[in-house]
Formats: structure tokens, C-alpha cells, sequence
């Protein structure tokens, strides 16, 4: 008897070794919506629940439609601009940008700064990748805010963070091309769609004003077969 116990101890110990070594349970996942399960037809939820999840929706979904909606519109522009003298628009691949302050009037940002001069464009990444060209700015703020789809800010470029002038390349999810010399670094997206918010800092004096042209004029962006290691200015 014990030792009938003792060789199913062991043929246990042993399977259960084995199955600790083996790969790990993987569940498939659905990847349509015909393979989701359903609820029976009978099933009726509670209006409290069905608010609730439709609330969730709402605040999980509206970034991703307020973005794209910004880009169907904004690049209609034929070429860079500013829609009503105030809200930079542009052609989707290029950015545009202010020469001052933001006017009080403009509607399109809620809490502008102050002390920026603002640029906005919008990107199809999975057309083709974005050369983004930063000039030298000097001991001048500077930040490129660039964000996804869902208005995740993806890449960390600017002065609080030591970026150096020359080329940035931005790029979207699934890009494995090769990167050009000259090239500073890489962004990567997690969304075909993406956009840039620069801001580069200005004093509030003419003096001022007539010095931080120079450099607004090159903040550009344009895609990447456009790119000759030359920087540009409009």
C-alpha cells in the first residue's frame, strides 16, 4: 500500500514538474466582432449599467473622434496659413505657425499660454514618415508637443529635455524603414495619426518680436522624401 502511494506521489510530483515547465496557457483572443460571444436574447440589462458603459465610451472614444475630425478639416488648407488671422491650419504633413501671441478671441485651444508662439500640423504616418526640422533657438524656450490618436503626448522633444537642433524623423506604428544620416532621432507613433503643438517662447517687447522670427520660420515639418540634410525656412 505504501508503496503504491509512494509511486503515485511521485508520478504526480513528476507531471506537475512538467506542466510548470511547459508553455504558458494562451487563451485566443477575438479579432472581429462576428467572434465576440454574445448576450442570450433574453438577457435584459439593468439602465444603470447600460448608462454607465455608454458614459465610458463616450470619455474613452472622443479624443480619438475630436482628433480625426481636426485633421479632416484643418488640412484642407492648400497651403500653410492661419484660418480667421488666428488658429495656424496647413496641408496634412506640414505645420503651421504663428508670428505672436495667441489672440484672445481664437476659440480652437481653451487654455493657451500666454508667453508662446504657437504651430500646429497634423500627420498621415502611415503614408509616408515626417521629417521634423527644430532650428537653433538659442537660450529660448522651446517644446514640441506631439501626440497620437488618442492625445497621448508620444515623444519628448524640446528644451526641458536636452534635445539638440537638427532633424527628428516621426514615424507610425508599423514603419521599418531605413533612417537617413542626419537624422537626430526617431519618434514613434502609436497611431497612424499624429500631430505637433510647438511652442517656442517669446518676450513680450518689439525688440523681441523681430528676433524670434528668424527661427519660427524654420519650424517645419515635411515628409520624408523631401528630406536633404539642408534646413529649410519659409
Amino acid at each position: 500500500m505504501k508503496l503504491k502511494k509512494l509511486v503515485w506521489l511521485t508520478a504526480l510530483a513528476l507531471s506537475t514538474g512538467a506542466m510548470a515547465q511547459s508553455a504558458p496557457l494562451t487563451i485566443p483572443h477575438p479579432t472581429t466582432f462576428d467572434q465576440l460571444n454574445k448576450p442570450a436574447a433574453e438577457v435584459r440589462m439593468p439602465q444603470a449599467y447600460v448608462k454607465a458603459i455608454a458614459q465610458q465610451a463616450y470619455i474613452w472614444g472622443y479624443p480619438m473622434v475630436n482628433q480625426f475630425n481636426r485633421r479632416a478639416t484643418i488640412t484642407q488648407a492648400p497651403e500653410p496659413a492661419l484660418n480667421g488671422g488666428m488658429v495656424p491650419v496647413a496641408p496634412m504633413g506640414q505645420l503651421s505657425m504663428l508670428t505672436d501671441y495667441i489672440k484672445p478671441a481664437e476659440t480652437f485651444v481653451t487654455c493657451p499660454n500666454q508667453d508662446v508662439v504657437y504651430g500646429l500640423g497634423f500627420f498621415e504616418l502611415d503614408k509616408e514618415p515626417v521629417v521634423i526640422q527644430v532650428p537653433d533657438f538659442g537660450d529660448r524656450f522651446w517644446v514640441y508637443a506631439i501626440y497620437d490618436a488618442r492625445t497621448d503626448q508620444i515623444a519628448n522633444l524640446g528644451k526641458p529635455y536636452g534635445s539638440k537642433p537638427g532633424f527628428y524623423l516621426l514615424v507610425g506604428p508599423t514603419w521599418q524603414g531605413e533612417t537617413p544620416k542626419g537624422i537626430e532621432g526617431v519618434i514613434r507613433s502609436s497611431t497612424e495619426m499624429a500631430n505637433v503643438i510647438p511652442r517656442v517662447q517669446m518676450d513680450d517687447t518689439q525688440a523681441d518680436r523681430v528676433a524670434v522670427q528668424a527661427p519660427v520660420r524654420e519650424v517645419m515639418t515635411y515628409p520624408l522624401s523631401k528630406f536633404d540634410g539642408k534646413m529649410k525656412s519659409y
